[in-house]
């Protein structure tokens, strides 16, 4: 690698850092307010609450990267070009494509990075997400149990606790149980802890009593104990069926859903185009590139500025991801998956002839007639 190539990496990598980490953080900080809910409704302290935010970053750096490499390949040539660096690199021979190869480079590594992202890190990340908070969800205790309040947990069972400690131990508890209406059951306990067994998550009261209310008589009979067991299975939020979202899948399980799963059945298609769109997905960042390329250094050279073409190239590459989604949904439609490939391959097709042939292209439509 030469000193060129080297001083337009600086040039490049720097911004790059900078675009990955400032933009990741405004759009990550703004997508961890949908999990504000496991600090309120769940009682989960800051730890879990970070824990599960960071595991959102990777599907955030899926969209992000490409973006950043556009971002930082406009800023070093618009750099370069302030300071007249590219019309010396022009006046001493140097062509578009030595100019390039050092972004392109840069544009190399960020698809095999959101290759990467794509088929490995975003599902396994979301798949952790997805069942830490499922067993939240899941959790009696946490879910249902907090300190100095009478909580109604079902229809005919009330649960106050003085205090609520972490791993399902609880301190002071008076549980009414009343859903049989004609035998109903107070329960009083120094202490109690939530287990779980083979039928289920157990509240495991000690050092208690229960009082029993006869039905016809009207007489208090008071049961004292040790140990006293309580299934709690019943009264617990239930996670339902889990299934695996198409973002939660590696590219085996997108490709090939199981018919025997009613989720699998019923979105095929749209699991067989999400592969697709990871594959194509890093194409983009070369196409994003090959744009910001095009707008600083394919044109003649301009005293005016660049704006105009920065801004165009920046209208060009939002309006070729919004074909990708449009080419995937009509993709899931019509299973034709090569749509899905043909909005970044194209680009990358057209921007590389317009950016490294057009001399060539000029020269071949414009040649001179012989004498």
């Amino acid at each position: 690698m030469s000193s060129l190539d080297r001083y337009i990496l600086r040039q490049c990598l720097t911004p790059l850092a900078m675009i990955l980490i400032v933009v990741t953080t405004i759009v990550w900080m703004t997508q961890t307010l949908q999990r504000v809910d496991i600090l309120v409704e769940y009682g989960q302290g800051f730890g879990v609450f970070g824990y599960l935010s960071i595991l959102i970053i990777p599907s955030l750096l899926a969209v992000i990267i490409p973006f950043a490499v556009f971002g930082a390949a406009v800023y070093a040539l618009y750099r370069m070009h302030t300071d007249s660096e590219i019309a010396v690199m022009f006046a001493a021979g140097v062509g578009r494509a030595r100019i390039a190869a050092p972004l392109l480079l840069v544009a190399l590594a960020g698809a095999l990075a959101t290759l990467f992202v794509n088929v490995d890190l975003m599902p396994r990340s979301y798949r952790i997400l997805k069942e830490r908070v499922a067993e939240i969800r899941a959790d009696f205790a946490s879910s249902l149990i907090r300190s100095g309040e009478f909580s109604n947990v079902v229809e005919g069972f009330t649960i106050y606790v003085e205090e609520a400690r972490p791993g399902g131990q609880f301190i002071g508890l008076l549980i009414n149980d009343h859903r049989n209406g004609e035998n109903p059951e107070t329960y009083l306990a120094e202490r109690a802890i939530i287990q779980e067994t083979d039928n289920g998550p157990v509240m495991y009261l000690k050092d208690g009593n229960i009082q029993r209310v006869a039905q016809y008589t009207g007489d208090v009979s008071i049961i004292r104990f040790e140990e006293w067991a309580i299934n709690v299975g019943n009264l617990s939020n239930q996670r339902g069926e889990f299934y695996l979202e198409e973002t939660e899948r590696y590219l085996g399980e997108l490709f090939n859903p199981d018919p025997s799963k009613p989720y699998d059945r019923n979105f095929r298609e749209k699991l067989i185009a999400e592969g697709h769109a990871r594959i194509a997905g890093p194409v983009y960042t070369f196409a994003y590139a090959l744009a910001g390329l095009y707008a600083l250094i394919g044109g003649a050279y301009s005293r005016r500025g660049y704006f105009v073409r920065v801004a165009a190239a920046s209208a060009a590459i939002f309006a070729l991801r919004v074909a990708g989604f449009v080419s995937q949904g009509a993709a899931e439609q019509t299973e034709a998956y090569w749509l899905i490939y043909a909005p970044p391959v194209g680009a990358c097709a057209v921007l590389t002839v317009l950016l490294f042939f057009q001399d060539a292209i000029r020269s071949a439509l414009f040649r001179p007639e012989p004498a």
